[in-house]
């Protein structure tokens, strides 16, 4: 990528560490991050709402693993099924 033009912003202290720590978690820079929200917004989609909705859905399938585990006796096959829709899911998370 080549380097573009730079913008300037204020932001207090406290969200710039957050933001640095952030982006370190991510395995990102400060600008990724950026960009990717400007990016999100401009297609109209919420900062962050992918990634919630990705968490969400990792967290219904893996309370449906739970609940199959509950059950007596345990249907393997279903069992199986759910384990591929979390792996899915948690591939989504993760990435």
């Amino acid at each position: 990528m080549t380097k573009g033009s730079i913008v300037k912003i204020r932001i207090s202290d406290a969200d710039k560490t957050e933001l640095e720590q952030f982006a370190d978690s991510a395995g990102k820079s400060v600008s990724e991050i950026v960009r990717s929200a400007i990016n999100e917004t401009k297609r109209g989609q919420v900062a962050g709402h992918q990634r919630r909705e990705n968490i969400a859905k990792l967290r219904r399938s893996t309370n449906r693993m739970i609940e199959a585990f509950a059950a007596k006796p345990i249907d393997v096959p279903k069992l199986k099924e759910i384990a591929v829709q979390v792996r899915k899911d948690a591939v989504r998370v993760l990435s």
